[in-house]
């Protein structure tokens, strides 16, 4: 199983890969052509997530294994040829992933595409990272932007209630997440087609947040957070949620924003910039930046740089502009290349030409361990502000907070060193830190002769999904799968014997939740 895209898709893929391990399927992230089933979840943001996907499905589909297509691809383009003869599992038809698993494998053709539904919130899931959770507020947007193709996959908007919510926070937290991601297409429209408000949902998650578990607000297009200022900045400003804001801008030029039929104006976005600067000391704004546009001239790009200038964000996504098929801007007469990619250039050398963390080196800052780093020698943790700490290895501190003092800075990250550990609530959850990134490789699925419906015979001993077991290797029965999460209904435990192994770079401080 492989996932590409933004946090929903992310959740969208640990809800699967939980629903199908609790059916009896063993998951894999390794590719191996001697699998039952490849299932592909898909991003359609850009041209280049797009052809990836469909690269991965050519090359499964010549192994001779069944395969699943699922995500905002199939979703936003169901007829392309590429799709024509899969199986597919549409963006709100996650729920049904089981049933088009098992008739693909028996060689039929299945496509659930309607959009109409509600996943639940409460299904299984297998975390990427077992100490974060990824819980979306809402599914699609009120938003028409010419350059998005996202809207065709997502559609408009549909938000879950506040009380369902909070019951997933609060599930998740007797699980021992420590890390909580408010994810959505929009968190500024939150609430608009239920007639609850941003506020309302909020004040309820922040309240049920024990010491030790922080909370991520999601990406928020300006035009409906602007109503929302003051909540969101009070929100921002509670000791257990992050001073983090991803607000994309996308460009300096009220013509080209009018243009991408964006809904604000460079004033707009400034006037919520400067409010929360003010309003939350310390808190870091990230942005996307789109370079060329095709209306987009040098005077409009000015202005991008502009805002660069004058913000200094910490954290910019930049793309270059890729007509998406069936998009308004898609019809519109495209820039040379040579220009698109000058542009992109040109918004790099700016972004990298400044520094944001420095003013941290020397300071004692709580950091709250989140997973192991890429680099062997460092556990990495994120500051109230949700810079990215990296602190000497120690698997005891996943989890936990501390007290470090930060000896140096890069452009993306600070290090630090322990000064101490603090104390926890007694009653809060734990997790095996085993559970953080195990999931079995193919040979490791043959050794422990996983039983999959349809495909083989039940071996003698084997755990039921429904009755939580550690026995066994991190490779055996499914129901014994790392990151399988507590369910309402299901139950699943990982091997807490299993060897500690560093976590997917998923949840790094630069990944940040971009529709």
């Amino acid at each position: 199983m492989k996932t590409q895209g933004c946090a929903h898709n992310v959740s969208d893929g640990e809800y699967m890969a939980g629903l199908l391990a609790a059916h009896g399927y063993t998951i894999t992230q390794v590719w191996d052509e001697n699998v039952d089933v490849f299932l592909f979840n898909s991003c359609t943001v850009k041209g280049p997530s797009q052809d990836s996907f469909l690269n991965m499905v050519a090359k499964a589909k010549s192994s001779g294994a069944a395969v699943v297509a699922a995500g905002c691809v199939p979703q936003g383009d169901p007829d392309r040829k590429e799709l024509q003869d899969l199986s597919v599992v549409g963006a709100r038809q996650i729920h049904r992933v089981v049933e088009v698993v098992e008739e693909a494998a028996k060689g039929n053709v299945v496509r659930l595409l309607g959009q109409r539904v509600r996943p639940a919130l409460d299904l299984p899931k297998i975390r990427r990272n077992a100490l974060v959770e990824i819980v979306p507020i809402s599914m699609g947007c009120l938003n028409h932007c010419t350059y998005c193709k996202t809207k065709h996959a997502r559609g408009d908007l549909v938000s879950y209630l506040p009380e369902a919510i909070v019951a997933r926070v609060q599930d998740v937290i007797k699980e021992g997440v420590r890390e909580l991601w408010l994810s959505s297409e929009d968190t500024g429209a939150y609430g608009r087609d239920i007639n609850v408000s941003l506020a309302t949902m909020l004040d309820g998650v922040v309240g049920c947040l024990p010491d030790g578990v922080m909370l991520r607000v999601g990406m928020t297009n300006p035009p409906h957070i602007l109503a929302h200022m003051e909540a969101v900045a009070r929100v921002l400003n509670h000791p257990r949620v992050f001073k983090f804001l991803h607000i994309p801008v996308q460009c300096g030029s009220n013509r080209v924003l009018a243009d991408m039929k964006r809904e604000y104006t460079v004033a707009d976005f400034e006037k919520l910039a400067d409010y929360l600067l003010v309003q939350v000391p310390g808190i870091t704004l990230a942005t996307d930046i789109i370079c060329g546009f095709p209306t987009e001239t040098e005077e409009d790009f000015q202005g991008s740089l502009d805002l660069m200038a004058k913000y200094k964000f910490p954290i910019v996504n930049i793309a270059q502009f890729y007509p998406r098929p069936a998009t308004v801007a898609a019809k519109m007469q495209k820039l040379a290349s040579t220009v698109v990619k000058d542009r992109s250039r040109r918004t790099t050398i700016a972004f990298e030409a400044y520094r944001t963390w420095d003013h941290l080196v020397g300071q004692d800052i709580r950091v709250w361990v989140i997973e192991f780093g890429k680099d062997p020698d460092y556990v990495v943790g994120h500051s109230e502000g949700y810079t990215q700490v990296l602190l000497p290895r120690d698997g005891a501190l996943l989890g936990r907070s501390v007290l470090a003092h930060v000896m140096s800075a890069s452009k993306w990250s600070v290090k630090a060193e322990v000064l101490s550990v603090f104390p926890e609530p007694a009653d809060l959850p734990q997790v095996s830190t085993s559970r953080v990134a195990v999931l079995p490789s193919p040979a490791a699925i043959s050794a422990s002769q996983t039983y999959i419906p349809g495909k083989n015979s039940r071996p003698a001993k084997t755990h039921s999904a429904a009755s939580p077991s550690t026995q066994g290797s991190a490779g055996a029965q499914v129901a014994a799968a790392p990151g399988l999460t507590d369910s309402a209904r299901h139950s699943a435990r990982g091997d807490p014997s299993a060897e500690e192994k560093p976590a997917n770079a998923a949840h790094a401080a630069s990944s940040v939740d971009a529709a």
